[in-house]
Protein backbone atom coordinates (compact mmCIF):
# COMPACT_ATOMS: atom_id res chain seq x y z
CA UNK A 1 0.00 0.00 0.00
CA UNK A 2 1.25 3.54 -1.00
CA UNK A 3 0.52 7.02 0.30
CA UNK A 4 -3.46 8.37 -0.62
CA UNK A 5 -2.79 12.07 -1.75
CA UNK A 6 -5.52 14.04 -0.42
CA UNK A 7 -4.32 17.43 -1.79
CA UNK A 8 -2.13 18.85 -4.43
CA UNK A 9 0.31 22.03 -3.74
CA UNK A 10 -1.17 25.02 -6.19
CA UNK A 11 1.66 26.01 -8.63
CA UNK A 12 4.01 22.67 -7.60
CA UNK A 13 5.68 20.05 -9.48
CA UNK A 14 3.12 17.64 -8.93
CA UNK A 15 0.27 19.82 -10.08
CA UNK A 16 2.78 20.13 -13.34
CA UNK A 17 2.82 16.28 -13.74
CA UNK A 18 -0.73 15.64 -13.41
CA UNK A 19 -0.83 14.26 -10.06
CA UNK A 20 -4.32 14.99 -8.43
CA UNK A 21 -6.23 14.27 -4.97
CA UNK A 22 -7.16 10.29 -4.78
CA UNK A 23 -3.89 9.18 -6.59
CA UNK A 24 -1.96 6.70 -4.86
CA UNK A 25 2.20 7.25 -4.60
CA UNK A 26 3.37 3.59 -4.46
CA UNK A 27 7.62 3.80 -5.05
CA UNK A 28 9.76 6.64 -5.46
CA UNK A 29 13.07 5.82 -7.43
CA UNK A 30 12.01 2.14 -7.05
CA UNK A 31 11.60 1.99 -3.07
CA UNK A 32 8.50 1.33 -1.53
CA UNK A 33 6.75 4.31 -0.20
CA UNK A 34 5.58 3.32 3.08
CA UNK A 35 4.97 6.38 5.23
CA UNK A 36 5.80 9.83 5.06
CA UNK A 37 8.96 9.18 6.84
CA UNK A 38 10.43 7.05 3.39
CA UNK A 39 8.73 9.95 0.96
CA UNK A 40 11.07 12.56 2.70
CA UNK A 41 14.20 10.61 2.65
CA UNK A 42 13.58 9.66 -1.39
CA UNK A 43 12.49 12.76 -2.15
CA UNK A 44 16.29 14.01 -1.58
CA UNK A 45 17.44 13.04 -4.82
CA UNK A 46 17.39 15.36 -7.19
CA UNK A 47 16.13 13.06 -9.89
CA UNK A 48 13.26 10.87 -8.90
CA UNK A 49 11.23 7.93 -10.62
CA UNK A 50 7.51 8.10 -9.26
CA UNK A 51 5.13 5.25 -9.60
CA UNK A 52 1.95 6.40 -9.10
CA UNK A 53 -1.79 4.43 -8.95
CA UNK A 54 -4.70 6.08 -10.24
CA UNK A 55 -8.32 5.93 -8.66
CA UNK A 56 -9.10 3.38 -12.02
CA UNK A 57 -6.30 1.11 -11.19
CA UNK A 58 -4.00 2.69 -14.03
CA UNK A 59 -0.71 2.92 -12.68
CA UNK A 60 2.04 6.26 -13.80
CA UNK A 61 5.59 5.97 -14.24
CA UNK A 62 6.48 9.33 -13.77
CA UNK A 63 10.18 10.99 -14.42
CA UNK A 64 11.55 14.58 -13.04
CA UNK A 65 14.41 16.61 -11.87
CA UNK A 66 14.13 18.89 -9.05
CA UNK A 67 16.44 20.32 -6.76
CA UNK A 68 17.12 18.42 -3.87
CA UNK A 69 15.50 20.62 -1.57
CA UNK A 70 12.23 21.12 -3.39
CA UNK A 71 9.55 20.07 -2.53
CA UNK A 72 6.84 17.86 -4.93
CA UNK A 73 3.78 19.50 -3.51
CA UNK A 74 2.11 16.41 -2.19
CA UNK A 75 -0.17 15.94 1.01
CA UNK A 76 -1.02 12.61 1.87
CA UNK A 77 -4.20 11.54 3.99
CA UNK A 78 -2.34 10.22 6.22
CA UNK A 79 1.83 10.51 8.15
CA UNK A 80 1.78 6.40 8.21
CA UNK A 81 0.35 4.67 4.47
CA UNK A 82 0.38 1.07 6.05
CA UNK A 83 -1.30 -0.49 9.65
CA UNK A 84 -0.06 1.80 12.54
CA UNK A 85 1.41 -0.09 15.42
CA UNK A 86 -0.77 -1.03 17.99
CA UNK A 87 0.32 -1.38 21.56
CA UNK A 88 0.40 -4.76 22.93
CA UNK A 89 1.02 -3.56 26.32
CA UNK A 90 -1.20 -3.64 29.29
CA UNK A 91 -0.37 -1.00 30.76
CA UNK A 92 -1.41 -0.66 34.62
CA UNK A 93 -2.81 3.12 33.90
CA UNK A 94 -4.02 3.33 30.16
CA UNK A 95 -5.93 6.25 30.39
CA UNK A 96 -7.90 4.39 26.83
CA UNK A 97 -8.84 1.41 28.95
CA UNK A 98 -10.60 3.73 31.10
CA UNK A 99 -12.95 5.64 28.21
CA UNK A 100 -16.60 5.37 28.76
CA UNK A 101 -18.26 1.65 27.52
CA UNK A 102 -18.25 1.81 23.78
CA UNK A 103 -16.23 5.03 22.84
CA UNK A 104 -15.96 6.35 19.44
CA UNK A 105 -13.78 3.51 17.45
CA UNK A 106 -10.75 6.37 16.83
CA UNK A 107 -10.23 6.70 20.63
CA UNK A 108 -9.41 3.01 20.94
CA UNK A 109 -5.88 3.48 18.37
CA UNK A 110 -3.58 2.43 21.52
CA UNK A 111 -0.30 3.57 19.31
CA UNK A 112 3.22 2.33 19.84
CA UNK A 113 5.06 3.30 16.56
CA UNK A 114 8.24 4.44 16.44
CA UNK A 115 7.22 6.01 13.04
CA UNK A 116 4.69 8.01 14.95
CA UNK A 117 7.18 8.72 17.64
CA UNK A 118 9.35 10.71 15.31
CA UNK A 119 6.84 12.15 13.04
CA UNK A 120 3.96 13.41 15.57
CA UNK A 121 5.43 13.45 19.19
CA UNK A 122 3.64 10.34 20.45
CA UNK A 123 5.51 8.37 23.05
CA UNK A 124 6.16 4.54 22.81
CA UNK A 125 7.39 1.88 25.08
CA UNK A 126 9.82 0.22 22.47
CA UNK A 127 8.94 -3.27 23.11
CA UNK A 128 8.07 -3.90 19.83
CA UNK A 129 11.05 -2.50 18.23
CA UNK A 130 12.93 -5.22 15.94
CA UNK A 131 16.66 -5.56 14.23
CA UNK A 132 14.91 -3.95 11.57
CA UNK A 133 13.60 -1.23 13.27
CA UNK A 134 17.09 -0.11 14.35
CA UNK A 135 18.69 -0.65 10.96
CA UNK A 136 15.81 1.93 9.47
CA UNK A 137 16.25 4.63 12.17
CA UNK A 138 19.95 4.57 11.59
CA UNK A 139 19.92 4.54 7.69
CA UNK A 140 17.33 7.56 7.79
CA UNK A 141 17.99 9.70 10.72
CA UNK A 142 14.87 9.36 12.46
CA UNK A 143 15.62 11.44 15.57
CA UNK A 144 14.27 12.72 18.25
CA UNK A 145 11.93 9.59 19.31
CA UNK A 146 9.63 10.23 22.51
CA UNK A 147 9.57 7.21 24.65
CA UNK A 148 7.87 6.06 27.88
CA UNK A 149 10.16 5.06 30.58
CA UNK A 150 7.77 5.10 33.25
CA UNK A 151 10.55 3.19 35.40
CA UNK A 152 14.31 1.67 34.69
CA UNK A 153 13.63 -0.84 37.01
CA UNK A 154 12.62 -4.07 34.79
CA UNK A 155 10.37 -5.92 37.30
CA UNK A 156 8.87 -2.93 38.24
CA UNK A 157 8.43 -1.48 34.36
CA UNK A 158 7.15 -5.08 33.69
CA UNK A 159 4.28 -4.58 36.25
CA UNK A 160 3.69 -1.23 35.02
CA UNK A 161 3.54 -2.51 31.40
CA UNK A 162 1.55 -5.43 31.88
CA UNK A 163 3.90 -7.80 30.07
CA UNK A 164 4.66 -11.40 30.76
CA UNK A 165 8.35 -10.42 30.84
CA UNK A 166 11.07 -7.98 33.09
CA UNK A 167 11.11 -5.11 30.37
CA UNK A 168 14.40 -3.42 30.46
CA UNK A 169 14.36 -0.33 29.11
CA UNK A 170 18.37 1.21 29.44
CA UNK A 171 20.20 -0.95 26.97
CA UNK A 172 17.63 -0.11 24.40
CA UNK A 173 17.62 3.81 25.45
CA UNK A 174 21.77 3.36 24.99
CA UNK A 175 21.45 0.89 21.93
CA UNK A 176 18.94 4.30 20.61
CA UNK A 177 21.71 6.90 21.30
CA UNK A 178 24.20 4.76 20.01
CA UNK A 179 22.47 5.53 16.14
CA UNK A 180 22.47 9.16 17.42
CA UNK A 181 18.76 9.07 18.15
CA UNK A 182 17.86 12.10 20.68
CA UNK A 183 15.77 10.66 23.01
CA UNK A 184 12.70 12.92 24.88
CA UNK A 185 11.13 10.77 28.11
CA UNK A 186 8.40 10.64 30.64
CA UNK A 187 7.30 8.91 33.35
CA UNK A 188 3.89 8.37 34.20
CA UNK A 189 3.93 8.47 38.19
CA UNK A 190 1.80 6.39 39.97
CA UNK A 191 1.37 7.53 43.64
CA UNK A 192 3.16 4.42 46.18
CA UNK A 193 4.16 2.46 43.28
CA UNK A 194 6.74 3.93 40.73
CA UNK A 195 7.50 7.24 42.77
CA UNK A 196 10.02 7.55 45.51
CA UNK A 197 13.30 6.15 45.19
CA UNK A 198 12.13 4.27 41.87
CA UNK A 199 11.82 7.49 40.63
CA UNK A 200 14.78 8.84 41.85
CA UNK A 201 16.41 5.90 40.32
CA UNK A 202 14.82 6.43 37.22
CA UNK A 203 16.26 10.32 37.20
CA UNK A 204 19.62 9.28 38.01
CA UNK A 205 19.78 6.86 35.42
CA UNK A 206 18.06 8.81 32.64
CA UNK A 207 20.42 11.40 33.73
CA UNK A 208 23.49 9.38 32.49
CA UNK A 209 22.54 8.77 29.45
CA UNK A 210 22.00 12.75 28.91
CA UNK A 211 22.55 14.80 26.30
CA UNK A 212 21.37 11.50 24.48
CA UNK A 213 18.08 11.40 26.50
CA UNK A 214 17.94 15.37 26.06
CA UNK A 215 14.71 15.47 28.10
CA UNK A 216 12.73 13.90 31.04
CA UNK A 217 9.22 14.98 32.25
CA UNK A 218 7.19 13.55 35.13
CA UNK A 219 3.43 13.49 34.23
CA UNK A 220 1.25 12.35 37.19
CA UNK A 221 -1.44 9.79 36.12
CA UNK A 222 -4.44 10.39 34.99
CA UNK A 223 -7.53 8.39 36.13
CA UNK A 224 -11.34 8.50 35.52
CA UNK A 225 -14.53 7.58 37.13
CA UNK A 226 -14.22 4.45 34.79
CA UNK A 227 -11.19 2.87 36.20
CA UNK A 228 -11.23 0.24 38.64
CA UNK A 229 -7.92 -0.63 39.95
CA UNK A 230 -7.93 -0.15 43.58
CA UNK A 231 -3.96 0.66 43.31
CA UNK A 232 -4.49 3.79 41.26
CA UNK A 233 -5.00 6.69 43.39
CA UNK A 234 -3.98 10.72 42.41
CA UNK A 235 -1.30 12.81 44.31
CA UNK A 236 -2.64 14.88 47.44
CA UNK A 237 -2.12 18.27 46.95
CA UNK A 238 1.09 17.98 49.68
CA UNK A 239 2.35 15.20 47.80
CA UNK A 240 2.56 17.47 44.60
CA UNK A 241 4.33 20.16 46.42
CA UNK A 242 6.43 17.65 47.80
CA UNK A 243 7.03 16.26 44.12
CA UNK A 244 7.53 19.16 42.89
CA UNK A 245 10.35 20.58 45.38
CA UNK A 246 12.07 17.29 44.61
CA UNK A 247 12.31 18.52 40.90
CA UNK A 248 12.90 21.61 41.12
CA UNK A 249 16.16 20.89 43.33
CA UNK A 250 17.39 18.53 40.47
CA UNK A 251 16.86 20.97 37.94
CA UNK A 252 18.95 23.67 39.59
CA UNK A 253 21.53 21.19 40.39
CA UNK A 254 21.22 19.83 36.27
CA UNK A 255 21.16 23.78 34.99
CA UNK A 256 24.64 24.26 36.97
CA UNK A 257 26.22 20.95 36.13
CA UNK A 258 25.26 20.79 32.07
CA UNK A 259 23.35 24.18 31.35
CA UNK A 260 19.82 22.29 31.07
CA UNK A 261 16.97 21.58 33.63
CA UNK A 262 17.04 18.38 32.22
CA UNK A 263 14.10 16.82 34.11
CA UNK A 264 10.66 18.86 34.43
CA UNK A 265 7.24 18.71 36.33
CA UNK A 266 4.02 18.40 33.88
CA UNK A 267 1.47 21.66 34.30
CA UNK A 268 -1.18 19.34 36.16
CA UNK A 269 1.22 18.49 38.63
CA UNK A 270 1.38 22.44 39.75
CA UNK A 271 -2.04 22.68 39.07
CA UNK A 272 -2.63 19.89 41.55
CA UNK A 273 -0.20 21.56 43.92
CA UNK A 274 -1.93 25.55 43.71
CA UNK A 275 1.74 26.93 42.92
CA UNK A 276 2.32 29.42 40.47
CA UNK A 277 3.57 27.87 36.96
CA UNK A 278 7.63 28.11 35.84
CA UNK A 279 8.16 31.21 34.00
CA UNK A 280 8.58 30.41 30.22
CA UNK A 281 12.77 30.25 30.17
CA UNK A 282 12.32 27.21 32.52
CA UNK A 283 11.32 25.15 29.42
CA UNK A 284 14.08 25.64 27.13
CA UNK A 285 12.65 24.71 23.42
CA UNK A 286 9.74 23.16 24.98
CA UNK A 287 10.44 20.15 23.85
CA UNK A 288 7.90 17.79 25.61
CA UNK A 289 5.06 20.68 25.49
CA UNK A 290 2.61 18.37 23.71
CA UNK A 291 3.07 16.33 27.14
CA UNK A 292 1.39 19.07 28.93
CA UNK A 293 5.05 20.28 29.51
CA UNK A 294 5.38 24.30 29.94
CA UNK A 295 2.12 24.47 27.84
CA UNK A 296 0.47 26.83 30.68
CA UNK A 297 4.55 28.64 31.00
CA UNK A 298 4.17 29.32 26.99
CA UNK A 299 0.19 30.47 26.73
CA UNK A 300 1.57 33.39 30.02
CA UNK A 301 4.36 34.24 27.88
CA UNK A 302 2.58 34.93 24.83
CA UNK A 303 -0.13 36.69 26.96
CA UNK A 304 2.43 39.27 28.04
CA UNK A 305 3.39 40.06 24.78
CA UNK A 306 -0.10 40.74 24.19
CA UNK A 307 -2.16 42.28 27.28
CA UNK A 308 -0.93 45.92 26.31
CA UNK A 309 -3.25 45.49 22.98
CA UNK A 310 -6.64 45.26 24.94
CA UNK A 311 -9.09 47.25 22.88
CA UNK A 312 -10.69 49.85 25.58
CA UNK A 313 -13.68 49.84 24.04
CA UNK A 314 -16.50 46.80 24.93
CA UNK A 315 -17.49 44.32 23.03
CA UNK A 316 -20.91 43.76 22.49
CA UNK A 317 -23.14 41.60 24.71
CA UNK A 318 -22.54 38.69 27.14
CA UNK A 319 -19.47 36.47 26.98
CA UNK A 320 -18.39 32.83 28.64
CA UNK A 321 -14.94 31.79 28.24
CA UNK A 322 -15.38 28.48 28.78
CA UNK A 323 -12.58 26.23 29.91
CA UNK A 324 -11.69 23.29 32.36
CA UNK A 325 -10.46 23.01 35.45
CA UNK A 326 -6.26 23.08 35.04
CA UNK A 327 -7.26 25.90 32.19
CA UNK A 328 -8.65 28.25 34.52
CA UNK A 329 -5.62 27.66 36.32
CA UNK A 330 -4.02 29.72 33.37
CA UNK A 331 -6.93 32.34 32.02
CA UNK A 332 -8.24 33.21 35.33
CA UNK A 333 -5.97 36.46 35.68
CA UNK A 334 -6.38 37.40 31.85
CA UNK A 335 -9.77 37.17 31.63
CA UNK A 336 -10.01 39.64 34.68
CA UNK A 337 -7.62 42.01 33.09
CA UNK A 338 -9.21 41.78 29.61
CA UNK A 339 -12.56 42.81 31.74
CA UNK A 340 -10.47 45.27 33.52
CA UNK A 341 -9.36 46.84 31.30
CA UNK A 342 -12.14 47.02 27.94
CA UNK A 343 -15.37 46.66 30.64
CA UNK A 344 -16.46 43.88 28.84
CA UNK A 345 -19.25 41.78 30.23
CA UNK A 346 -17.22 39.01 30.47
CA UNK A 347 -16.98 35.42 32.30
CA UNK A 348 -15.08 32.74 33.07
CA UNK A 349 -16.44 29.52 33.24
CA UNK A 350 -14.63 26.79 34.98
CA UNK A 351 -16.55 23.58 33.68
CA UNK A 352 -15.76 20.06 35.79
CA UNK A 353 -15.80 16.94 34.07
CA UNK A 354 -18.99 14.97 34.32
CA UNK A 355 -18.32 12.59 31.64
CA UNK A 356 -14.97 11.50 32.57
CA UNK A 357 -15.25 12.65 36.40
CA UNK A 358 -13.53 15.63 38.47
CA UNK A 359 -10.43 14.14 38.65
CA UNK A 360 -9.63 14.71 34.48
CA UNK A 361 -9.42 18.48 34.55
CA UNK A 362 -7.73 19.29 31.09
CA UNK A 363 -9.94 21.25 28.76
CA UNK A 364 -9.57 19.32 25.78
CA UNK A 365 -11.03 16.24 27.48
CA UNK A 366 -14.54 18.42 28.29
CA UNK A 367 -17.87 16.81 25.89
CA UNK A 368 -20.55 18.77 24.85
CA UNK A 369 -22.60 16.81 27.78
CA UNK A 370 -20.19 18.35 30.29
CA UNK A 371 -21.08 21.87 28.91
CA UNK A 372 -24.94 21.15 28.71
CA UNK A 373 -24.66 19.91 32.44
CA UNK A 374 -22.94 22.62 33.71
CA UNK A 375 -24.08 25.96 31.37
CA UNK A 376 -27.07 27.82 31.37
CA UNK A 377 -26.65 29.10 27.94
CA UNK A 378 -29.79 31.76 28.43
CA UNK A 379 -27.46 33.83 30.46
CA UNK A 380 -25.12 34.84 27.77
CA UNK A 381 -25.30 36.15 24.19
CA UNK A 382 -22.51 33.97 23.07
CA UNK A 383 -19.52 31.30 24.41
CA UNK A 384 -16.06 31.52 23.60
CA UNK A 385 -15.05 27.51 22.95
CA UNK A 386 -11.35 26.03 22.70
CA UNK A 387 -10.82 24.48 19.37
CA UNK A 388 -9.05 21.42 21.09
CA UNK A 389 -12.27 20.60 22.86
CA UNK A 390 -13.47 19.31 19.45
CA UNK A 391 -12.56 16.77 16.58
CA UNK A 392 -9.03 18.30 14.95
CA UNK A 393 -11.16 17.35 11.91
CA UNK A 394 -14.77 18.06 12.66
CA UNK A 395 -16.86 19.66 15.01
CA UNK A 396 -18.16 17.10 17.31
CA UNK A 397 -17.25 16.43 21.18
CA UNK A 398 -15.31 13.12 22.90
CA UNK A 399 -19.28 12.12 23.67
CA UNK A 400 -19.86 12.36 20.26
CA UNK A 401 -22.19 15.69 20.35
CA UNK A 402 -21.69 17.88 17.57
CA UNK A 403 -21.23 22.24 18.03
CA UNK A 404 -24.55 22.75 16.52
CA UNK A 405 -26.87 20.10 18.69
CA UNK A 406 -24.87 21.41 21.65
CA UNK A 407 -26.12 25.21 20.63
CA UNK A 408 -29.49 24.30 19.96
CA UNK A 409 -29.66 22.68 23.57
CA UNK A 410 -27.92 25.69 25.40
CA UNK A 411 -29.61 28.19 23.05
CA UNK A 412 -26.72 29.97 22.72
CA UNK A 413 -24.61 31.38 19.90
CA UNK A 414 -21.13 28.82 19.98
CA UNK A 415 -17.89 30.39 18.83
CA UNK A 416 -15.16 28.31 18.40
CA UNK A 417 -11.39 30.01 18.69
CA UNK A 418 -7.56 28.91 18.70
CA UNK A 419 -6.54 27.88 22.63
CA UNK A 420 -3.64 31.05 22.28
CA UNK A 421 -3.90 34.37 23.72
CA UNK A 422 -4.48 35.45 20.56
CA UNK A 423 -7.16 33.37 19.78
CA UNK A 424 -9.14 34.40 23.11
CA UNK A 425 -8.87 38.20 22.06
CA UNK A 426 -10.26 38.03 18.92
CA UNK A 427 -12.72 35.56 20.40
CA UNK A 428 -13.97 38.23 22.79
CA UNK A 429 -13.11 41.15 20.28
CA UNK A 430 -13.94 40.00 16.83
CA UNK A 431 -12.82 42.55 14.01
CA UNK A 432 -11.47 45.31 16.66
CA UNK A 433 -8.07 45.73 16.57
CA UNK A 434 -5.96 42.99 18.71
CA UNK A 435 -2.43 42.76 16.80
Amino acid sequence: MGGLISEIIPGSIAEEIGLAPGDELLSINGEPVGDLIDYHYHCEDDYLELEVRKPDGEVWFCELEKYVDEDLGLVFSANVFDRIRSCRNHCLFCFIDQLQPQPRRSLLLKDDDYRMSFLEGNFITCTNLTDADYRRIAEMHISPLYISVHAVDPILRQKLLGRRQPAEILLTLQRLISLHVTIHAQVVLCPGINDGRYLMDTIDALYALHPGVETMAVVPVGLTRFQKNPELRLFTPQEARELIAMIEERQARYLAACGSPFVYAADELYVRAGLPFPPAARYGEFSQIENGVGMAARWLEEWESLRYDIPLQPPPGRIGVVTGVSGAAVLRAAVEEIRAASGANLELLTVENMFYGPTVTATGLLTGSCLLHAIDGSRYDRLLLPANMLKFDEDIFLDDMTLSQLADQLGVALQVTEPTPAGLLAGIFGEQDCD
